[in-house]
């Protein structure tokens, strides 16, 4: 079975063909976003008009409930929220948040396999978050469970550099200066992951996890023991493992195709 899967974001569109057992069949492919929900729209059905598929799998950005988009996110155009995209092909076809996409592939072939209760955090020029509970995604009643708010973005690594006198914006250039020995750097660092470290403690406290993955630019950066030490010994509940997630780059497109697998399988 050949998935055709898509992941659509403000600035991009991935897509490649992937098997049900989460194998990428061919080069991922990535397109600059349009401009106008039409153009979108008009992409995808161009897009599965020329290859072969057995069933098509989208991971969008903004609240999926029920397959259907409810929440467009700011940086996608208006009307985008009103694309019928199971009308584009008469071939199975999943659509599911990118968050929850990514953090299902972790959770089927990646860091979390084999947990029940487990977080993945994307850090990156946003913070996306997705929950597994008790082997399945925790949605909520609209879709929107994970839609947290978590000051661990790349532009507040970058806010708490300019505190300290720094106007570098690049994490990994400030990563380097840090490990240079600028004591700036160093400092607006610390600060960054200590909220980190505050924001595993409130999901632990909440949801009592066995493990967390992170994704994303940032992930790259983290002190993994450290946070993991630190935010155990801050605990309520029972430790977790903290993980840097293995999906990379593709995680939605693979997780959206893993789940439409199981759409389809019932």
């Amino acid at each position: 079975m050949k998935i055709l899967a898509f992941d659509i974001g403000g600035t991009k569109i991935s897509s490649t063909v992937i098997s049900v057992a989460g194998m990428l069949l061919e080069p991922v492919t990535v397109f600059p976003t349009p401009r106008k929900a039409e153009e979108i729209q008009a992409f995808l059905q161009e897009q599965m008009d020329k290859n072969e598929f057995d069933g098509v799998a989208i991971a969008t950005a903004g609240v999926v409930h029920n397959e259907k988009l409810i929440a467009k996110p700011h940086n996608l155009p208006a009307g985008y929220e009103n694309i019928e995209f199971h009308k584009l092909t008469k071939k199975p076809l999943l659509l599911e948040n990118d968050a929850n996409s990514a953090l299902w592939a972790e959770y089927k072939i990646g860091a979390l396999k084999g947990t029940r209760y487990a977080v993945m955090l994307t850090l990156g020029t946003g913070v996306g978050c997705g929950i597994i509970c008790n082997g399945g995604i925790l949605r909520g009643k609209t879709g929107a469970a994970g839609e947290v708010t978590f000051p661990l973005a790349g532009g507040d690594l970058a806010a708490e550099a300019y505190k300290n006198g720094l106007k570098e914006k690049d994490c990994f250039a400030l990563c380097k200066l840090k490990n240079d020995g600028n004591t700036a750097a160093l400092t607006a660092y610390k600060e960054w992951q200590n909220k980190l470290t505050d924001s595993l403690v409130l999901l632990n406290n909440i949801l009592d996890i066995e493990a967390v993955a992170l994704s994303g630019s940032l992930a790259e950066i983290v002190d993994y023991a450290e946070v993991e030490k630190n935010a155990n010994a801050c605990g309520y509940h029972n430790p977790f493992r903290l993980y840097k997630a293995q999906t990379g780059t593709e995680a939605g497109l693979i997780g959206a195709a893993l789940l439409l697998k199981d759409k389809i399988n019932g």
